[in-house]
């Protein structure tokens, strides 16, 4: 069905400030919760929470490839001329993906879940394979709130998600439950979602979007998503996991800081352009002809904010460091500096995939992707001092990355890509 109001914008300046406000009030929740847990549960009860804070956003983040192809899907679905016979339902499908995730953890996890998360691990596997569905259903409904560009309703659900994490958590500290008392809490906000599709109509349209393909051509571009996205994990929230299988004992007793370091210094810059993903997509399938040009001006600001933020971190960020999360956390100005640059490279990566899977890309966006990640394996696993490994990993990896996808980018044709066929050229989306 074509959109009626076609020639506007990707998403309004109220939109673009929802999605901005949803955006620093889920960074601010991550935030608090670090804090509360370095304050509550001690130097190594916290490198184990965030050890399972990895884990979990790395599980999120591997099913949240669903989120960036159903908003794809169903944008390009709202923009075709041409009626598919058989149109998906993004979200049953994306519960059935989630479920099959789940079952896949579970059945590796004796391999894994003992060097990972300590012996008597059970529960917080039982946690994890509860939490994947449950994200999964989250990531279909705002993919399809993106694509239908409702960014109220997809704000609302994006910082209710945050505030009830923050909640659970806060609400454990004070109870003084332990460690896992805080990964059970950080686990159950996946569910918000149900009681949001239950209050709200636009959430209910959305939890009944239809894609622009069949059901098994949406489980075949999924696939390229999910495989980027368990490449994008590695080095996006994964990485304080992979530090931890590749570092010594006298390493690990000390990773903490360093930890923690890696996370609040790529969190200003990766929070926000997660959440503004949704809307990189929409605005690269408008913008899909121009190719290369397309990404200049997004990648300027983010390598503008990237620049002041790496400057900030090496002045103040070790008094940050100190002063809100304890004596314990002592991190050198150079350090943080470097992490931020590192930050950078994995939002460019980021931003470059978004306009590779909105071309419709969807092999070069997960190359690109695996490419990265396995790169930064590679250089984490040498002989190098450890905050010295985590810094070169997380730059070389991603560069090659963003080299696979501009290439991507620059071959793009001037008629659209056939999964976006039948998409009226000149069309735009405008915010809801």
């Amino acid at each position: 069905m074509s959109d009626p109001v076609a020639g506007q914008r990707t998403i309004t300046p109220r939109g673009a400030a929802l999605v901005g406000l949803a955006s620093a009030l889920s960074a601010l929740s991550g935030y608090l919760i670090l804090v509360i847990a370095a304050r509550t549960l001690g130097p190594a009860g916290n490198a184990d929470f965030l050890v399972y804070w990895s884990l979990l956003f790395g599980m999120f983040g591997i099913v949240g490839g669903l989120q960036q192809e159903t908003t794809r899907s169903v944008r390009a679905a709202s923009l075709s001329a041409v009626a598919v016979t058989r149109p998906v339902r993004v979200l049953p499908v994306s519960l059935l993906i989630g479920v099959g995730s789940a079952v896949v953890v579970g059945a590796t996890s004796l391999a894994w879940a003992v060097p990972a998360l300590g012996a008597r691990s059970w529960p917080l596997i039982v946690t994890l394979c509860l939490a994947i569905p449950a994200y999964a259903g989250a990531s279909a409904v705002v993919g399809a709130l993106s694509g239908q560009r409702s960014w109220q309703a997809y704000s609302t659900l994006v910082s209710s998600e945050a505030a009830v994490r923050l909640a659970l958590v806060a609400l454990v500290a004070l109870a003084g439950a332990p460690g896992r008392g805080f990964e059970v809490a950080s686990s159950a906000a996946a569910a918000v979602w149900v009681v949001f599709i239950l209050a709200s109509p636009t959430g209910r349209r959305a939890a009944q979007a239809i894609g622009d393909c069949g059901r098994g051509q949406f489980l075949n571009r999924t696939g390229h998503a999910m495989v980027a996205a368990a490449s994008s994990t590695v080095l996006l929230v994964g990485f304080p996991l992979l530090l931890r299988l590749t570092s010594s004992d006298v390493e690990r007793a000390v990773a903490a800081p360093l930890v923690l370091a890696i996370t609040l210094t790529r969190a200003p810059l990766l929070m926000p352009l997660n959440a503004y993903q949704g809307v990189a997509i929409a605005h690269f399938i408008r913008e899909r002809d121009r190719g290369i040009a397309a990404l200049l001006r997004p990648a300027a600001i983010v390598l503008g904010v990237g620049a002041l933020g790496a400057a900030g971190a090496y002045f103040v960020g070790p008094f940050i460091m100190s002063t809100f999360f304890g004596p314990d956390y002592q991190v050198g100005g150079r350090l943080l500096a470097g992490l931020t640059l590192a930050a950078v490279c994995l939002a460019v990566l980021t931003l470059t995939g978004s306009a590779v899977l909105a071309a419709g890309r969807h092999r070069a966006y997960a190359f690109g992707w695996f490419l990265a990640s396995t790169a930064s394996v590679g250089r984490v696993m040498t002989d190098l001092p450890l905050a010295s490994r985590a810094v070169l990993s997380l730059c070389v990896g991603p560069l090659l990355g963003i080299g696979i996808h501009l290439a991507a980018v620059r071959h793009i044709p001037t008629r659209p890509p056939s999964s976006l066929d039948g998409v009226p050229r000149g069309r735009t989306a405008h915010a809801a």
